[in-house]
């Protein structure tokens, strides 16, 4: 594997990078309103590094910020989709398409529940506009089967180690360190990685990252990645954000599950339109059934 991957680089990440973005599309999804997926006014070309919520300047030392990373425990961020089959659970996606200024052509929302390891209950649909068929992003229209399980998404958002958390590649970076919190009160690290202008920092495709470590288990609880690359003809441009809560349904401590997940893909053909769509998930209502006694 590692032989074919040295043999055919931009074909392996292009591969990668479709199957990421496929993969996310179909999985997130929910609007900021009841009556569309729309959060905001509609955007140019998806932000950089500089246009995202980005952190103060850190105080902390380098060598501090590269010691949590090396402390990082992914267990809760690995499993998280995994742990859903044992739960009720409802889900509520929206999948928007966007025009080259970032207007929204089609939208559409499902509210899903979902019982353990079963499929789900469609519970409301809606939609507007059509959505274009064909060409490389056709994939992430909303799919035929919109009451499967979702996907593991967390695989496909960390599978390697990517170029922050390699020691080899870490000096691309620039890094920030803060305290904060969850909604729920619970106290996280969040560390941001930025890739630097120049030198190595330039040819990175992960343009930058946000971890959020949980203070107390060091386990990953969130993670937003920007990428920026061009593969051949190709160009991509992305943004996910994967965010668990602790849930406590008892017996037992609480355990880390999604909570909101968010992508936005936006991909540059020659001779075509740019593809651009844009998906985000919301999951609540979570319940354990009871075992009988």
């Amino acid at each position: 594997m590692n032989q074919q991957r040295m043999m055919h680089p931009a074909a392996t990440e292009r591969a990668r990078f479709l199957k990421f973005a496929v993969a996310g599309m179909l999985l997130m999804g929910v609007a900021w309103s009841t009556t569309g997926c729309t959060s905001g006014p509609p955007s140019t070309p998806l932000p950089g590094a500089e246009e995202i919520d980005t952190l103060a300047a850190s105080t902390a030392p380098r060598d501090s910020v590269l010691a949590l990373l090396g402390r990082m425990q992914r267990t809760a961020f690995d499993s998280a989709f995994a742990r859903l089959d044992g739960y009720t659970v409802t889900r509520r996606v929206c999948t928007e398409q966007l025009d080259s200024t970032g207007a929204v052509t089609a939208s559409a929302t499902r509210t899903i529940a979902y019982a353990p390891g079963a499929a789900g209950t469609l519970r409301r649909a809606d939609s507007t506009g059509t959505f274009r068929r064909g060409g490389l992003l056709s994939g992430i229209a909303p799919p035929q089967a919109p009451r499967a399980r979702p996907a593991n998404l967390a695989t496909q958002a960390l599978a390697d180690q990517p170029a922050y958390l390699a020691p080899r590649t870490q000096e691309a970076y620039r890094y920030a360190l803060r305290p904060g919190a969850l909604p729920g009160g619970t106290p996280v690290l969040i560390v941001e990685a930025t890739a630097r202008s120049h030198g190595r920092g330039a040819e990175q495709g992960i343009r930058y990252a946000r971890l959020t470590f949980d203070r107390a288990s060091h386990e990953l609880v969130g993670l937003t990645v920007v990428r920026n690359s061009r593969i051949l003809l190709f160009e991509e441009q992305s943004r996910l954000t994967l965010r668990l809560r602790p849930v406590d349904v008892g017996p037992g401590p609480a355990v880390w599950l999604p909570r909101r997940t968010r992508m936005h893909a936006r991909v540059d053909v020659p001779f075509r339109p740019p593809r651009q769509f844009r998906t985000v998930s919301v999951y609540s209502e979570y319940d354990r059934p009871q075992t009988p006694s």
